[in-house]
């Protein structure tokens, strides 16, 4: 209560005017704003006292950038003398610190600092009031947030120069709470310019279905891969051609498509679409798991259901006929796990004319 009894008006009005202003850069932007309150322990040069001190500081912290600040401060303490009856030292001072945090935001951080500024000494039984400057170096710590509101501990330990009498050196040891003052973060808005491109696209050379027939001369969008085109772009009918439908699969046992296979015929039908006369077997097979006979009725079964689902897309009946050859035409050893998959397909026949 001592300290805050003897704080000059000069200091007083500082810190008022601290509080009420508001540092706002050319663009408008507010820059983060805190106050902290603390409170100081002294160790006095040895000239002045082998006693101790305390003092109360406010602080005032402007952020510039990330990790600057500068910091406006008003302190104001007290240094005994151990004489009885007596306390010989009020010591007041405004100055300035430049502070960097090494971690940019609201999280823990170490942080250094330097500044200075007028201080005024006030000796009792000692009618001269010395004004004169003090500077002050030091290290310190400030936690993460504790509070939704964003509130903090802080503290630091600082070498304390001031000019009074020939110069004293003082260490002190500070603590105490940091709040944050209007938003605790200013919302920064990048502008970020962006570059249009225009990105030219040769049609006259574009493939669609990579069938080796440019769209402009394609008179047959859509044609499956592994099958040969003319110079028009359809599937060439003077000669026997194939292709395994892969992805065409069926629930277990049955001749019921999956849906992965729904997806897949899409494409399938969009390429008898695009030739309407184009005629194919669809033809189904197995692997030699179970009797031949059921093999042969499941995979006629399963080629139907592909044709019908087709049928279903838009694809005219006549251009298809569905076949189940059984386990008759293996294309792989049935005797491994991996021979027996491939062995179970759906074979896409182009039929001659």
């Amino acid at each position: 209560m001592s300290t805050l009894r003897n704080m000059s008006p000069l200091v007083a009005s500082g810190l008022m005017a601290m509080l009420a202003s508001g540092i706002v850069n050319a663009d408008g932007v507010r820059y983060d704003r805190e106050l902290s309150v603390m409170g100081a322990y002294i160790e006095p040069d040895d000239d002045r006292t082998d006693e101790y001190g305390s003092a109360v500081r406010l602080i005032y912290g402007i952020r510039l950038d990330r990790h600057w600040w500068v910091e406006p401060q008003g302190f104001a303490g007290t240094i005994e003398t151990g004489k009885s009856g007596a306390t010989d030292y009020y010591q007041q001072g405004l100055g300035a610190d430049l502070s960097y945090r090494f971690f940019d935001g609201e999280e823990f951080t170490p942080y250094g600092l330097i500044g200075g500024g007028v201080s005024r000494n006030d000796v009792a039984n000692n009618p001269s009031n010395e004004f004169g400057g003090f500077a002050n170096v030091g290290l310190g710590i400030m936690t993460s947030a504790l509070t939704q509101s964003g509130l903090r501990i802080r503290g630091d330990a600082r070498y304390f120069y001031d000019s009074f009498d020939d110069g004293q050196s003082d260490i002190q040891f500070s603590v105490g709470l940091t709040f944050p003052i209007g938003a605790t973060r200013t919302k920064v808005v990048e502008k970020t310019r962006v570059v249009e491109r225009e990105v030219v696209v040769e049609k006259d050379f574009a493939d669609s279905d990579n069938d080796g027939v440019v769209d402009g001369v394609d008179q047959c969008p859509n044609t499956l891969e592994g099958l040969e085109v003319d110079s028009v772009g359809c599937v060439k009918t003077d000669q026997e051609q194939s292709v395994v439908l892969l992805g065409v699969t069926f629930d277990f046992n049955s001749d019921r498509l999956t849906a992965n296979a729904r997806d897949l015929l899409v494409r399938t039908a969009d390429a008898l679409k695009g030739q309407p006369g184009l005629k194919v077997e669809l033809a189904g097979h197995t692997d030699s798991v179970g009797a031949e006979e059921y093999n042969r009725e499941l995979s006629q079964r399963r080629a139907e259901s592909v044709r019908n689902y087709l049928i279903d897309l838009g694809v005219s009946p006549d251009q298809m006929t569905a076949t189940g050859y059984g386990e008759s035409e293996p294309v792989r050893s049935n005797e491994t796990e991996e021979g027996r998959e491939r062995n179970r397909r759906v074979e896409f026949n182009v039929l001659s004319r």
